[in-house]
């Protein structure tokens, strides 16, 4: 039973009555706010309109609590809040061992359940707890029952959530219940934490030796002797188990111990731009005298992590392998909704976009994802990078006590033996910013030695070599420029696996989203109102990188469209120059993939999924087998991300002066082999030649097919120094769309659009959108296989577009056409079908 509806949660502070009261059946919550489960309180006062919507225009800053000067004695969120939900316990409960578990509470809490405590603060203490309370001595089988917390919010130096500066803290700093709450039953014995260690014969991997590990507790106070089963396909495995009084203990099956666990040419687990993500199913149960006691199901992947150095001039980076395979990581931040508020479906929007950009893993700086998140990256083959926060209050380390460390350790325990199954994890971060002091180094260690052994860990992010786990082979930053502007050069001289940098601090998402979340007497000129939704101290490097780059903007509409233009030049190069550098440079985590909240700062889409020029860059610059412009070198370079060999491609490259007349033209005939990445030739363009230029390379197969195409634009200044100030003086142009019926099929609605530029000039930064025809907001999520691309004169160019149906209510949709320097903004109509 997930306990999921019929909660209400009110503040301590307006309350008279204690636990005892408040959780027996039929107690009268008057005033109480109607809430559901996963929820903090902040979430729930604002569904309840208490506060009106914190991400709308200024409202955020209204919050009580935010603001320096609030006082804390009228500040609700200082106090304790109960929550409080009643139910029925079904009769087939009966003589069973009843289960509550959380995961997880922020930060402390006192657990009653009908009018008894069963459970303390001293036992219920961290954000990133697992609980598991065996409540059958308090529930009535057959009748209502009400379960009650008091939940305290963290204090100072608590192990609790953290937003660090991604988006603002909220003023509940997540307070609440923020996981499933759920009511489970068993025998004598229960089975948790299951899992599969999975060990390749590499190179290979045509066996497999996989042990079964599983903890099992003995909630009785007399021995009990029983046999654990378990079943994977045909395979089946058991053992006899004793178990004291009270007795919790892991068991596990060994390849040596059962042969039968030894598996000829498995079905391997490999990420999604790699392979096939095959899943097994393992069925555990234990019996006692032929009656199952408990049974737990899993689903596992047969693959392998590794890792290996690169050592290279003074430096050396950590390249991971999947089953033996050297991979480039190219990845982004992942965070939550700011209130923590779950959503299934911004999850599975969440990996199609990651899989649509052709990225293939995400950074979680502390588990922040749902247990369904973890889940759908399993089955969709996305890599997750696992580990703790930066800065308060995980690497405060000063300020902690012998107490704090204990929780520390008990939450890492929680952490690993909750995400340990998943096949999508490949490695773990104790640290992020800094590594930790020797001993708690020690104890973080320990953990993963005893509850996984099956994936690389680092003591921080960075580079620093800690005493224990010595150099890490990663690297962060340069901080502060790598998160306001660096220029696209920059990332082919800066090699290692980069753990968090982005060339662009601010990211304008587009206009549409700017209206969206702003009144409109503050969107032009910048208000003091955009402050809340930018990083102050770093939006200055990007603003004077728009400015000398490609001027400054006098209108909202062209600072947005100069935006996307720059995001979209440096984000695409930074991607570019990590697959080209391979495996000098082994992996790059962008920062940020995702948004929490409406912000105008590090996000590849915003927080209504509208992508922006940073995400088109990425998706370009992220496909498997890619042309590309080396800015270091001056040169052309082929890209082969697949395990495969590739013959008779070819190389198309044209380059053009500012008025389109062509000043150079090449094409080379090439091979590829698997995971190469190669300079092709370097670039010998004529000396005189105009301020602007511009790059155009093709990559097609043996059979003359376009796999790749790519467009730069260039300055004769150079990358550091570029000048771009002068795109402002290209032509008007005028592009023709020509627009097929929408198709409707497999629940997506399709649109194929023919692009034409029919001057004789450059279309640049083209930015095609499906809007609504009633209310004109975008269509959202949607995939576009291209965006704010260019045209040649006289080009053409098909493009598909794709979106949800369900999306769809009404019977006409708009297609708009805009762009850097086209004539008119088109509309057309599109009937839905």
């Amino acid at each position: 039973m997930v306990l999921r509806d019929h909660w209400s949660i009110q503040s301590s502070a307006n309350l008279t009555d204690n636990g005892k009261v408040i959780s027996l059946p039929g107690y009268a919550a008057k005033d109480w706010y109607p809430a559901s489960v996963p929820s903090t309180v902040l979430a729930a006062l604002v569904a309840n309109k208490v506060y009106p919507d914190p991400y709308y225009g200024n409202n955020y800053m209204e919050l009580p609590g935010v603001r320096r000067w609030d006082i804390p004695e009228g500040n609700p969120f200082e106090s304790s809040w109960w929550y409080r939900t009643e139910f029925d316990v079904p009769s087939n409960y009966a003589g069973k061992h009843v289960w509550l578990k959380f995961h997880s509470v922020n930060y402390r809490a006192n657990l009653w359940v009908n009018g008894q405590k069963a459970a303390d603060s001293t036992m219920m203490e961290g954000a990133y707890r697992l609980y598991a309370f065996d409540i059958a001595r308090y529930v009535k089988i057959g009748q209502k029952n009400c379960l009650a917390l008091e939940i305290y919010p963290p204090k100072i130096f608590d192990l609790t959530i953290s937003w660090v500066d991604w988006n603002p803290t909220p003023p509940d700093r997540g307070m609440g219940i923020w996981y499933d709450v759920i009511l489970s039953t068993s025998g004598p014995v229960a089975i948790d934490h299951p899992f599969v260690k999975t060990k390749l014969n590499l190179p290979s991997n045509n066996q497999a030796k996989l042990s079964v590990i599983a903890e099992v507790k003995n909630a009785g106070n007399t021995p009990v002797k029983g046999i654990m089963k378990g079943v994977i396909e045909n395979i089946t495995f058991d053992k006899e188990v004793n178990l004291n009084a009270n007795e919790t203990r892991e068991i596990t099956f060994s390849p040596e111990e059962f042969p039968q666990l030894i598996i000829a040419n498995p079905r391997l687990w490999w990420p999604h731009t790699v392979g096939p993500q095959n899943l097994y199913d393992l069925n555990l149960s234990f019996e006692i005298d032929g009656k199952v006691s408990d049974s737990r199901r899993l689903r596992f992947g047969i693959r392998e992590i590794s890792s290996w150095m690169n050592k290279f001039d003074t430096l050396c980076t950590k390249v991971f392998q999947v089953n033996g395979k050297n991979i480039v990581i190219r990845g982004g931040g992942y965070v939550e909704d700011l209130m923590l508020r779950p959503s299934n479906e911004r999850v599975d929007d969440d990996l199609r976009y990651l899989k649509f950009m052709n990225m293939n893993a995400l950074r979680m700086e502390a588990p922040r994802g749902s247990d369904y998140l973890f889940e759908r990256c399993d089955e969709e083959g996305i890599l997750i990078m696992v580990g703790w926060c930066c800065g308060n209050p995980f690497e405060s380390w000063k300020n902690w006590t012998t107490h704090t460390a204990d929780i520390a350790e008990k939450s890492w325990h929680d952490q690993i033996i909750n995400l340990r199954a998943h096949p999508s994890v490949f490695t773990w971060l104790y640290g992020s910013d800094n590594f930790p002091p020797e001993d708690v180094e020690q104890r973080y260690i320990k953990v993963l030695s005893q509850y996984d052994g099956t994936r690389p860990y680092s003591s921080s992010a960075t580079q620093e070599p800690s005493k224990i786990d010595c150099y890490t082979g990663l690297w962060m930053g340069p901080w502060p420029q790598v998160y306001g502007y660096l220029p696209p050069n920059y990332w082919y001289s800066k090699l290692e696996f980069n753990t968090e940098c982005g060339p662009n601090g601010e990211q304008l998402p587009p206009i549409e989203t700017i209206k969206r979340v702003m009144p409109e007497k503050d969107l032009w000129p910048i208000s003091p109102v955009w402050d809340l939704r930018l990083r102050k101290h770093f939006y200055p490097f990007s603003r004077k990188a728009i400015e000398s780059r490609y001027g400054k903007p006098v209108s909202l509409e062209e600072y947005c469209t100069k935006s996307q233009v720059l995001q979209l030049e440096a984000v695409k190069a930074m991607f570019e120059a990590f697959a080209g550098n391979k495996y000098k440079s082994s992996g790059v985590i962008y920062w940020m993939f995702n948004s929490a909240w409406p912000k105008f700062y590090w996000q590849l889409y915003d927080y209504f999924f509208m992508p922006n020029g940073a995400f088109y860059g990425a998706k370009k610059a992220c496909e498997p087998l890619h042309v590309q412009y080396n800015y270091k070198e001056n040169a052309v370079q082929l890209v082969n991300c697949y395990y495969q060999d590739y013959t008779g491609l070819k190389v198309t490259t044209k380059a053009f002066d500012f008025s389109m007349k062509e000043i150079f033209s090449k094409e080379v005939a090439t091979d590829m082999k698997a995971d190469e990445s190669k300079i092709l030739f370097l670039l010998d363009l004529p000396m005189v030649r105009t301020n602007i230029y511009f790059l155009k390379l093709i990559l097609q197969d043996q059979a003359g097919k376009e796999i790749s195409s790519n467009f730069y634009w260039l300055s004769a200044k150079g990358d550091e120094s570029a000048d771009f100030t002068g795109l402002a003086k290209l032509p008007p142009v005028e592009v023709t769309s020509k627009l097929s019926p929408l198709l409707k099929e497999n629940g997506k609605l399709t649109l194929i659009v023919e692009f034409f530029n029919s001057s004789l000039s450059l279309a640049f930064a083209v930015n095609p959108k499906v809007i609504s025809a009633s209310t004109r907001e975008p269509i959202l999520p949607i995939f576009w296989q291209d965006n704010y691309f260019s045209l040649l004169p006289g080009e053409k160019r098909t493009i598909e577009m794709q979106v949800d149906a369900s999306l769809v209510t009404e019977e006409k949709l708009l297609f708009k056409l805009d762009g850097w320097n086209l004539r008119t903004i088109q509309e057309q109509e599109l009937s839905v079908p």
